[in-house]
């Protein structure tokens, strides 16, 4: 045979394997493209889910300590006027159930942010351990939580009932010296002392603080203050805006109360943002943020 079927070459030429590769080449990076740009969309939705539950748990915890402002008092409740700040005259040093800041001049305050203080008994510490008689000038009291004790500091508001105050003066153990004397007769165990009455809750009335402050991190943090020696704690992160609007009894509504116990309502407004900037943003910051509205009614400041 004139022909060698052995010595055929069919591969391909220089410039086909080029083209090839150019093809291949764009194929790739549009697949890569594709990649990335599917990657910051699932990061930004995954940042902006963060985001929304993280201000739907800051303002949850923060409407229901407002709600409960001026809770343990309301029994001598008139026009506002809270029998707590009666009997105290001011927990740790605050002399409003309502105490509103406007624009917090806080150096490290966050904007023009606001700031308020409510007044309540908002943590039950125990119950009454024994018969308490109208005139006694003593309690005892079986503690929830033995690292949780009245004192005669920062922790001497004390609430029977949800109803009756008294400020502690004196602690041995679980023994505290209250004024003035109780006012009502508290009945726990019968004649044989066996309880009939095992749950007379006792709390502690406290001033709970909520503004926005920047960290050590430089990052805006929605706080929480108990007032009670552990300073601001930071409940949720990434929080740039927080406003406070009072609803009077005349329905009118304020930045600042003249008279804080023309106070029966308080419309907030938080405003949160994402960890990170989004680059696909086009609004020169970067950040998806979002904004949520509430109004909470002070039912314990009704008349």
């Amino acid at each position: 045979m004139d022909q060698d079927f052995f010595k055929k070459s069919n591969g391909v030429t220089l410039i086909e394997l080029l083209v090839a590769l150019v093809i291949s080449a764009i194929l790739v990076a549009g697949i890569y493209r594709t990649f990335i740009h599917q990657q910051r969309s699932y990061a930004a939705q995954e940042q902006i889910a963060d985001m929304q539950q993280n201000v739907r748990v800051a303002i949850n915890r923060m409407i229901r300590e407002i709600r409960m402002a001026g809770f343990g008092g309301k029994n001598e409740n008139t026009s506002g006027k809270n029998d707590i700040t009666t009997v105290f005259g001011n927990v740790n040093g605050f002399i409003d159930i309502i105490n509103a800041v406007d624009n917090s001049p806080r150096a490290d305050n966050v904007g023009n942010s606001d700031e308020v203080t409510v007044v309540g008994a908002f943590e039950r510490q125990g119950r009454l351990d024994q018969n308490a008689n109208a005139g006694d000038a003593t309690i005892a009291i079986i503690y929830d939580d033995a690292g949780k004790k009245f004192d005669t500091g920062v922790r001497k508001y004390l609430c029977i009932n949800g109803r009756d105050n008294y400020e502690v003066t004196a602690e041995a153990g679980n023994v505290l010296t209250i004024k003035p004397s109780l006012r009502r007769t508290y009945t726990v165990r019968d004649g044989a002392g066996a309880l009939i009455q095992p749950e007379t809750p006792v709390f502690l009335v406290r001033a709970i603080q909520y503004g926005l402050r920047v960290d050590a991190k430089g990052i805006p943090v929605l706080f929480r203050d108990q007032n009670t020696g552990a300073g601001r704690q930071t409940v949720a992160e990434y929080i740039e805006d927080l406003q406070f609007r009072y609803v009077l009894a005349d329905t009118t509504v304020v930045d600042i109360p003249a008279n804080p116990q023309d106070v029966r309502g308080v419309r907030i407004t938080i405003q949160a943002r994402t960890r990170m900037r989004d680059p696909q943003l086009k609004d020169g910051v970067g950040f998806h943020k979002r904004t949520l509205n509430t109004y909470v009614d002070l039912r314990n400041l009704r008349d």
